[in-house]
């Protein structure tokens, strides 16, 4: 899921019926995160209120799977509260429980507007051409409109590919790589979101500057293994142009360049100021008379397929907050006595090892970050390590939500992919613990 990984049979196959109440209500959390985030005028739990009105009101929504999975980590999370709580009285965990990761799902409002920029350059009637440079081609741009509009990238493509025929498993492997290695960089994916927070202290720019590299090596390694592919020559692929690749680079820039005139402000922050007034000021200029129609629906039907998601990040707080009162009231020590690249890279594949088992990377990230930050000396470091973990389980595992979508959507095998990631699965690792090692010989002092 990125929001990161949400299967797109989950926004898909629910219902269609409209549900404007539920799409309000959440859209109302917006103001008030950015006032409790900008002026600190408000509490965090008062932004997050409305997202758990959410949860219940788009609850029927959920599929079974998705109750339980959440349902579990709700109750584990409360039950560290309540043994807590009985043990010392504190409710600081149960506050920081309330506030529903409001600043993530904020950001992910904001950035679910920018579908309405980017879905409006990219044509369903051209026609599809094919080749390995039509392949490649969708390889790249589709990773850079996904940096920006996440798993909505993927089904755009993968609706497009096989509205007349099956996707292929080619196609599937080209749609998955350019979406997983986004989770490596884009300040717009919901793994930076969650990274900035369970590494508090890391910097977006040093983030992004480590995991661009990492991105395009494994896109370029991806690139050899499609072109190479005895089906590529006369596999179809989307046509790229211009005008459907020019809003994600200008939106990139313009989250670097505000960090740097205003680093005070968190970048969750500006991700989601940015997003939201881009598309404000962009729809007009597209759609004219037919923007506040296209906002409306959107606030109508688009924020409500954010249910998933909503839960999900909601049942990650309470967890995180639970695990974190319990450590702290019980003075346990599960972190290492010290935190180097070595350790990085364990943390690396620790991640991977818990999305083949079906862990969700929110929920690992979130406890990979309570556990281990007070062993941490340079919150970089442990940030490298959690966006390369959840890039490349995201990627790997069969159970992550992009491979899920693939499979129950599209009918791509779960063995064909795993088939196809054999042998990319050791070079990029290779490549990730490459770069925690780079990154711990050029910062020494950080990583001890």
């Amino acid at each position: 899921m990125d929001t990161a990984a949400r299967p797109a049979s989950q926004s898909v196959n629910h219902p269609t019926r409209r549900n404007p109440l539920s799409g309000w209500i959440l859209l109302s959390m917006l103001p008030l995160s950015l006032l409790a985030t900008l002026t600190h005028s408000l509490p965090g739990y008062v932004a997050g209120i409305p997202v758990w009105f959410t949860a219940l009101v788009l609850l029927k929504r959920q599929k079974r799977n998705q109750i339980i999975q959440s349902g579990v980590l709700l109750i584990a999370g409360a039950l560290g509260l309540l043994i807590a709580f009985l043990i010392d009285g504190n409710t600081r965990y149960l506050l920081k429980a309330v506030e529903a990761n409001h600043m993530i799902i904020a950001m992910l409002i904001g950035v679910s507007f920018l579908r309405l920029v980017t879905l409006s350059e990219l044509s369903d009637e051209e026609k599809l051409p094919s080749g390995r440079n039509v392949l490649l081609g969708t390889l790249f741009g589709g990773h850079l409109i996904g940096a920006v509009i996440n798993i909505s990238a993927v089904m755009i493509l993968g609706d497009r590919l096989s509205a007349h025929r099956p996707l292929t498993p080619l196609q599937g492997l080209t749609v998955l790589r350019s979406f997983s290695t986004c989770a490596a960089w884009s300040p717009f994916f919901a793994a930076m979101g969650v990274v900035l927070l369970s590494a508090p202290g890391s910097n977006l720019v040093t983030l992004m500057l480590y995991g661009l590299p990492f991105a395009f090596l494994a896109m370029l390694i991806s690139a050899v293994q499609i072109a190479r592919h005895p089906e590529a020559a006369t596999t179809r692929g989307y046509p790229m142009h211009l005008k459907a690749l020019w809003a994600p680079v200008v939106l990139a820039m313009l989250v670097m360049i505000a960090h740097k005139l205003w680093p005070e402000i968190s970048v969750l922050t500006l991700v989601t100021l940015i997003a939201l007034l881009f598309s404000l000021v962009w729809l007009p200029l597209r759609y004219k008379g037919d923007s506040g129609k296209k906002l409306k629906g959107h606030i109508h039907e688009g924020l409500p397929r954010m249910s998933s998601e909503v839960l999900l990040f909601l049942s990650a707080a309470v967890l995180a907050s639970g695990v974190g009162a319990l450590l702290l009231t019980l003075d346990i020590q599960l972190a290492p006595a010290h935190f180097g690249s070595l350790e990085a890279c364990i943390t690396v594949a620790a991640l991977v090892g818990l999305a083949f088992i079906g862990m969700h990377p929110v929920t690992s990230a979130v406890l990979a970050g309570s556990i281990l930050i007070p062993s941490v000396e340079d919150p970089n470091l442990l940030g490298i390590a959690l966006l390369l973990g959840w890039s490349l389980g995201v990627g790997l595992s069969p159970f992550s939500g992009v491979q899920i979508s693939l499979q129950s959507r599209y009918g791509i095998s779960a063995r064909t992919l795993l088939r196809f990631n054999r042998y990319y699965s050791l070079v990029a690792f290779a490549i990730a613990f490459a770069t925690i090692w780079i990154y711990g010989l050029l910062n020494p002092a950080g990583v001890g």
